[in-house]
C-alpha cells in the first residue's frame, strides 16, 4: 500500500529485514528503482542523505524566511526477525515507521517507549482468505474458461492439500505453500507438543483460561496464536491454538491431565484463572464425581416438548453407583494428515466411561457416556436384534457446558454430530436406533437459566427449480449434492426430536461439592500413591502399581 501511496507524500519506502534493507525510490532521479543494502547501517546512511537533500531543497525554496516542512521524507517498515530489532537510529523525525513483530514485547518495547507508538493488531489469514489467494494464483495461469474446466480436478486437489496443511500447522502462507517448509514446521510443532511438561500444562491453562499474555519461549508461537477479537463490543487479545490438529492435541492433553479430581480443583483455584471458562471447557469432567452427579440429579430440570409432560432423567432412575462416569477415555477422531484413532466397537464401548472428543468445538456435546438402565415404561429402548441385545437398555447421556442463556442448534450441527459418531463407533447405525438419548445443558452460576427446549433449525431446503431445465454435468452434480444434504438434515431433525433435554445450573452449592470431591480425591490419590510405593519397595521394586480409579 505504501508503494501505491501518493509519491509526493511518501517519496521513499525503506524495508528492513534480517539485518539487510531495501529502499524503494518513488521520486527524483532514482524513481522506480529499488536498492538493496546488505547491511542495515548502509541503508540508514542513504536515508540520511535523502533527508539532507530534502532539507536543502526546502531551504532553497523558502529563501530567507522560515523553512516550512512539506511532507515526510519516507516511510520505514521494520520486520523483526531473530535478534534484529529496531533501535534508536530508527527514531528518525522525518520518517514514519511501522514495526512488524510477533506479540513478544522484547522485540519492540524500547522502541515503542521512545517513539510513543500505538499498536495495530493483525490476525493471521483466515482459511477463506487463503482460499481466495490460491484461486487467484491458479486463475492467473489459466487463459480461458476451457482451460479452467480441464484443470479443475488438479486445482481442487491442490487446494485439498493446502487445506490439510492449514489444519496441521495453521493458516501460515510461508509454510502451507511450500511442502519442504511445511514438513519442517510440522516436525517443530510435534516436538513442541511432545515437550509439554506438567508445569507447561498449568501455564497453558493460564493462557487459555486466565487471559495470560502470549509469551515467546521458542515453542509457544508454534502451537498458540494471539487473535484480536471483539466480543459483545469489547475488543481484546485472546489466545487460541494455532491449528485444528494442535487444538485437538492440546484438548486431549488437558483432558487427560485434568480428568483427575485433584487436577480439576487445582485449575479452579489457580490465581487469575476464570473458573467459569474452565467449567465451560472441561466441566464435563465433573460427571466423574459421584457426589457431584448425585447433587446434579436433584437440581436437573426437564425441558419438555411443546405440550409434553415432564420426564425423569435416566440418572434419577438408576443406583447412585451407576449414574456417574467411573473412568474416562479420549476419543480420537483424526484430523489433517494424521491417522484416525481406533474405532469403538461393541466390545470396547462400555457404560460408565466418559468419552471426551479430542477435537475443538465438537458438535452438540462436549462429552458423553452411557448409562445402563431399563426404560421407564418397562419396554426396550429400541429395536431388538442379536446385535443390539447388549445395548437395548443403554441411554446416551450427552453433556454440553455453556454460559449462554440458550443453546439452540441447527440440522447442520446435528448432522455433523451424527457423522462424527459414525466415524468413531463401528456399529453406529445399530446403536443409534436401539438406545435412548438425553442431553444435559450445564450452565454457570451467573448464566441466564435455560427454560425451554432447545430448538434445531432446518437449514437445507428443497430445490424448487423446474425439473424441465437442461442441466449440465456440473448442474446435476450440484443438484444431487443439495438433495443429499436435504436428506441428511431431515434425518438429523428427526433424530433431534428423539433426544430428551435437561438443564442444570452450577450454583454455589454444586461448586462447593466439586471442590470438596476434588479435595477428597487429592488426598485419596496421594494416599494410594504412598501405599503403592511401599508395596513396590516391599516387593523389591518388581511389582507395578495399577492405575487408581477416581474416588466418589
Amino acid at each position: 500500500e505504501l508503494l501505491h501511496y501518493d509519491a509526493a507524500k511518501v517519496p521513499a519506502v525503506a524495508y528492513f529485514v534480517d539485518g539487510s534493507a531495501y529502499i524503494f525510490h518513488k521520486t527524483g532521479a532514482m524513481a522506480g528503482r529499488v536498492v538493496f543494502y546488505r547491511k542495515a547501517g548502509d541503508a540508514l546512511s542513504a536515508m540520511d542523505e535523502i533527508t539532507a537533500g530534502k532539507k536543502k531543497i526546502e531551504q532553497a525554496e523558502s529563501g530567507e524566511g522560515e523553512v516550512k516542512r512539506r511532507e515526510m521524507d519516507g516511510y520505514i517498515i521494520f520486520d523483526v526477525s531473530g535478534t534484529f530489532v529496531p533501535y534508536s537510529q530508527f527514531l528518525l523525525v522525518r520518517w514514519g515507521c511501522i514495526v512488524l513483530s510477533s506479540p513478544n514485547t522484547k522485540n519492540f518495547a524500547e522502541w515503542k517507549k521512545q517513539k510513543g507508538a500505538l499498536p495495530i493488531y493483525i490476525n493471521c489469514y483466515s482459511r477463506r482468505e487463503i482460499m481466495a489467494f490460491h484461486a487467484f494464483q491458479e486463475r492467473c495461469v489459466l487463459r480461458t474458461d476451457e482451460e479452467y474446466v480441464g484443470a479443475r480436478e488438479q486445482i481442487e486437489s491442490r487446494w485439498t492439500e493446502i487445506r490439510t496443511r492449514i489444519r496441521e500447522v495453521g493458516p501460515l502462507p510461508r509454510y502451507i505453500f511450500d511442502w519442504k517448509l511445511f514438513d519442517d514446521r510440522r516436525e517443530e510443532v510435534e516436538k513442541a507438543l511432545e515437550g509439554i511438561t506438567k508445569i507447561d500444562m498449568e501455564r497453558y491453562v493460564k493462557i487459555f483460561f486466565g487471559g495470560k499474555q502470549w509469551i515467546e519461549d521458542g515453542t509457544t508461537h508454534k502451537i498458540i496464536r494471539l487473535v484480536w477479537s471483539s466480543i459483545d463490543g469489547h475488543k481484546s487479545c485472546r489466545n487460541y491454538p494455532a491449528s485444528v490438529v494442535i487444538a485437538r492435541e492440546l484438548i486431549s492433553r488437558v483432558a487427560r491431565h485434568f480428568a483427575g479430581a485433584s487436577c480439576l480443583l487445582k485449575m479452579l483455584r489457580m490465581p487469575g484463572v476464570d473458573g467459569a471458562a474452565v467449567l465451560e471447557k472441561i466441566g464435563v469432567c465433573a460427571f466423574m464425581y459421584r457426589s457431584v452427579v448425585d447433587e446434579l440429579v436433584g437440581k436437573m430440570k426437564h425441558l419438555p416438548r411443546t405440550g409434553g409432560a415432564a420426564r425423569r432423567s435416566v440418572l434419577a432412575r438408576v443406583n447412585a453407583a451407576d449414574r456417574y462416569a467411573q473412568d474416562h477415555r479420549i476419543v480420537g477422531f483424526g484430523s489433517g494428515t494424521r491417522q484416525q484413532g481406533a474405532k469403538l466397537d461393541r466390545n470396547s464401548l462400555r457404560p460408565r466411561v466418559l468419552y471426551i472428543p479430542d477435537i475443538p468445538n465438537f458438535p452438540v456435546v462436549d462429552g458423553f457416556y452411557f448409562v445402563e438402565a431399563p426404560p421407564e415404561d418397562g419396554g426396550v429402548a429400541g429395536g431388538g436384534g442379536a446385535g443390539g441385545v447388549r445395548w437395548r437398555n443403554w441411554t446416551f447421556v450427552g453433556v454440553q457446558v455453556t454460559k449462554a442463556g440458550k443453546h439452540d442448534t441447527d440440522c447442520g450441527a446435528v448432522a455433523s454430530f451424527m457423522r462424527r459418531m459414525e466415524q468413531c463407533i463401528v456399529d453406529w447405525e445399530q446403536l443409534k436406533g436401539q438406545i435412548s438419548w438425553e442431553i444435559i445443558y450445564v450452565q454457570g452460576r451467573d448464566s441466564i437459566a435455560i427454560n425451554r427446549r432447545q430448538a434445531c433449525k432446518m437449514i437445507a431446503t428443497e430445490d424448487r427449480q423446474s425439473d424441465k431445465r437442461v442441466l449440465t454435468d456440473e448442474g446435476r452434480r450440484r443438484r444431487e449434492e443439495r438433495a443429499q444434504l436435504l436428506r441428511e438434515h431431515q434425518s438429523a431433525l428427526a433424530f433431534w426430536e428423539t433426544v430428551e433435554q435437561y438443564r442444570v445450573k452450577l450454583d454455589s452449592e454444586l461448586l462447593t461439592i466439586i471442590s470438596r470431591a476434588a479435595e477428597i480425591g487429592e488426598r485419596v490419590l496421594v494416599d494410594r500413591a504412598g501405599i503403592a510405593v511401599k508395596a513396590r519397595r516391599k516387593a523389591g521394586g518388581k511389582q507395578k502399581c495399577s492405575r487408581a480409579s477416581l474416588p466418589a
